[in-house]
């Protein structure tokens, strides 16, 4: 899946492939296949390029699965704490997430009526 919003935002601040791939310490060409969604890009990466392009990591983020799930949490939190850290998720996130639990409710009965298959045909 192509990154879009993080091709946009490098374009609109002028910034090449090869200028994002040497200030990230990597090739150009692992830029590109991280850019055109061949190569998973790491949280840290993300951060990295946010900082790069002096904007959000919300403003470039585009996950690899469809599901949206920033966390600028560090993960020394106390869990007493959390668990009173009541938060309002945007509805086009639960509309995401909901898609992706019907996309594996799917798939798992798929993976079901295969197993079906395999027992009565043993």
């Amino acid at each position: 899946m192509i990154k879009q919003k993080l091709t946009n935002k490098r374009t609109e601040r002028n910034f090449s492939q090869e200028k994002m791939a040497e200030l990230l310490g990597i090739s150009q060409s692992q830029y590109n296949r991280r850019e055109n969604g061949v190569t998973k890009i790491s949280k840290n990466e993300w951060d990295k390029m946010a900082k790069i392009l002096n904007t959000t990591l919300e403003s470039i983020y585009e996950p690899e699965d469809g599901i949206y799930i920033i966390d600028n949490k560090s993960s020394g939190d106390n869990i007493s704490h959390a668990q009173n850290n009541f938060h309002q998720l945007p509805n086009h996130i639960l509309e995401t997430m909901r898609k992706y639990i019907e996309k594996l409710e799917d798939e798992n009965q798929v993976l079901k009526d295969e197993i079906k298959v395999l027992k009565n045909n043993c």
